[in-house]
């Protein structure tokens, strides 16, 4: 009796210890309903995935995307994308990272893009109200696009920053934006921003409202240069 004891302690024990452990991974699922403005006007569903993996000096973050609709047997919105985005502690609050990128974007003018980047970043505000990050790096762009506009293929320069603040201990708002510079054509900068509000509903269920905007200031052909997308979306965390 008393070795049984000692023996369901001991498992008891390891269970509380197992709870308590802080896993390496993330996955936030997130399912939208779309409304979008630009070169294509509709309303859909989308779906996105974040996966992180944090090794302690080295994180992993892959995202995977997209949104498709149809009217009467034609495609009217079609949206992809993909990225890989690898991150390395330095000194103090940087760090250095390596990213690349796919996305597809037909009502833009997109056939495929691939994005490759490198560069450092650092946490200028990181307190239990208020985070803020920027990110300063180069990379290249390859671009085909779709039939009659010439395809594209140049080096760039990025700035990036987000800011995040905490509203209560289930609700945060952020708000980022993104630079992408030209070396090839000064004038063929594009720009992209984000502002979403994300409240907690249950320990693994939130909802997001967002607002995403992105520019190109030469989009090619008679493509339109700006794209808004509004969406709400219910989040599944893992």
């Amino acid at each position: 009796m008393k070795i049984s004891i000692i023996g369901v302690s001991l498992l008891a024990l390891g269970l509380n210890a197992a709870a308590q452990e802080v896993k390496p991974w993330k996955d936030a699922a997130e399912l939208s309903y779309v409304q979008t403005a630009g070169n294509s006007k509709t309303s859909t569903i989308s779906g996105k995935n974040l996966y992180n993996y944090d090794w302690g000096k080295t994180a992993l973050e892959i995202v995977a995307g997209g949104l498709g609709t149809k009217s009467r047997n034609t495609v009217t919105a079609e949206q992809f994308n993909a990225s890989e985005k690898l991150s390395f502690k330095l000194t103090g609050k940087n760090y250095a990272f390596q990213k690349t990128a796919w996305d597809k974007n037909r009502f833009a003018g997109i056939q495929d893009r691939w994005d490759a980047a490198i560069g450092v970043g650092r946490h200028i505000l990181n307190t239990a109200d208020d985070n803020l990050f920027a990110e300063l790096g180069g990379g290249y762009i390859l671009e085909d696009r779709m039939p009659g506009v010439d395809n594209e293929s140049f080096g760039t320069f990025r700035g990036y920053a987000k800011y995040i603040r905490t509203l209560s201990a289930s609700a945060n708002a952020s708000q980022d934006l993104e630079y992408l510079g030209n070396l090839k054509d000064s004038s063929g900068y594009r720009m992209n921003a984000e502002t979403a509000l994300v409240a907690s509903i249950s320990t693994h269920f939130s909802l997001k409202a967002s607002h995403t905007w992105k520019y190109v200031n030469l989009p090619g052909g008679a493509f339109k240069k700006t794209d808004e997308m509004n969406s709400v979306a219910i989040i599944v965390n893992y």
